[in-house]
């Protein structure tokens, strides 16, 4: 192919070919990019975006109307959780989150945020306050029954030991077969620090 005349190109796009101008434009195409981004919420906005995703609303459309990022949105509504919660649970339809649980296993308590008003949709149905069994139950749901015939190769398959409804969850993201429900798992430290996310 011809060989670039970057100097012409560099005329024809921004009017000159001098450096220090073309930095200098440069410089403030950069920072007009991100000017004018909203970054902080107050929190009757924050009322308002819970309430438009509860409402089927997406992250991006919601994005969008503030004139932010996605990165932003998700930063701000999914804070992180308290001292001693170790694990979010996101119990999800398809991609929209329905039900947020923070889990403490060393004193065995959840909490939990409701993102939905369809009551189908929820984690724990009409249940606001679940209790460790109530909870246990519902990841019980999410897994194959126990008295499966193929369990022993079922769960080799999955490299688990025994069965343990957490472990068949992390494998599974706690999908079945009837309905397009799924649990996304982040870890937390002690200090409520991100560790990993699956």
């Amino acid at each position: 192919g011809a060989i670039m005349d970057y100097q012409k190109l560099c005329i024809e796009l921004f009017g000159t070919d001098d450096e220090k101008e073309l930095r200098k434009i440069a410089k403030k195409y950069r920072n007009n990019r991100n000017a004018g981004r909203k970054q902080f919420f107050n929190d009757e906005e924050l009322m308002a975006i819970k309430n438009k995703l509860s409402n089927g609303a997406t992250i991006n459309a919601i994005a969008k109307e503030y004139n932010t990022s996605r990165q932003i949105i998700s930063k701000y509504i999914n804070g992180k959780p308290e001292e001693g919660f170790t694990m979010r649970m996101t119990y999800m339809c398809a991609n929209c989150p329905c039900t947020v649980i923070d889990i403490d296993f060393l004193n065995e308590r959840i909490k939990v945020e409701n993102r939905t008003d369809d009551i189908l949709h929820r984690a724990f149905g009409c249940v606001d306050n679940p209790n460790w069994q109530q909870f246990m139950d519902f990841l019980g749901d999410r897994c194959f029954p126990k008295m499966r015939f193929d369990l022993k190769s079922l769960l080799k398959q999955l490299g688990i030991q025994s069965y343990d409804v957490f472990q068949i969850v992390e494998k599974t993201k706690g999908k079945t077969w009837d309905d397009n429900m799924w649990i996304k798992i982040k870890y937390y430290s002690k200090g409520g620090k991100l560790n990993a996310a699956h």
